[in-house]
């Protein structure tokens, strides 16, 4: 079991990371072009050639997060009932990841402890493994990130939560969320980081 979940971590993180490549794909319906994202100062800020890429490969980023979600739960995991509660607790991760959306963008290792705080644990192999490669996934884009485009930062962290959805959807109870669980998610957890201007 344990050699399982380290070939599909391994394979996993080598998919993703092709998925963060210069090549872009092929896709039937041309990517929209990317409308300018607005800076913490209120001013326009013009997508550049990266806040492009990353937006036109928006869709094959969720398709990767939901393989990587997919794969754990099909797997790496034998019994029905460990299934659903790993499902439920990836679709929490989500919802966390959907809550940083709303500023600043959060570095890989802040992105991997959230999904890890809100469901799961490092003791579950399964959900480790699950919040490492989608820690990777995001990891392989984060470099690519402008700081100020918030927008992009958001719609690829969007990506990431929506295949996480997808994957989990057929086996989620989704059960109302408690009060302390909307209460943790609306407050201000960790630091998010606001990288430097790169050239």
């Amino acid at each position: 079991m344990k050699n399982l979940l380290n070939t599909l971590t391994v394979a996993s993180v080598l998919a993703l990371s092709a998925c963060s490549g210069q090549g872009g794909g092929t896709s039937p319906n041309p990517p929209t072009p990317t409308p300018p994202a607005t800076n913490s100062t209120g001013s326009v800020t013009p997508p550049t050639p990266v806040t492009n890429f990353i937006e036109s490969n928006l869709g094959l980023i969720r398709t990767g997060s939901a393989v990587a979600t997919g794969a754990a739960l099909d797997f790496a995991v034998t019994q029905a009932s460990t299934r659903t509660r790993d499902a439920n607790d990836m679709y929490l991760a989500a919802s966390a990841i959907y809550s940083l959306t709303g500023g600043a963008f959060p570095t890989p290792a802040q992105l991997q402890a959230t999904v890890l705080g809100f469901g799961g644990s490092q003791a579950d192999a399964t959900y480790a493994g699950f919040a490492s490669t989608i820690g990777a996934l995001y990891a392989s884009y984060y470099p690519k990130l402008v700081t100020g485009d918030t927008k992009t930062a958001s719609d690829l962290l969007n990506a990431i939560a929506g295949g996480i959805e997808d994957a989990t959807a057929s086996y989620v109870t989704t059960p109302a969320p408690s009060a302390s669980l909307l209460a943790t998610l609306k407050a201000p957890a960790l630091t998010l980081n606001s990288r430097p201007a790169t050239k």
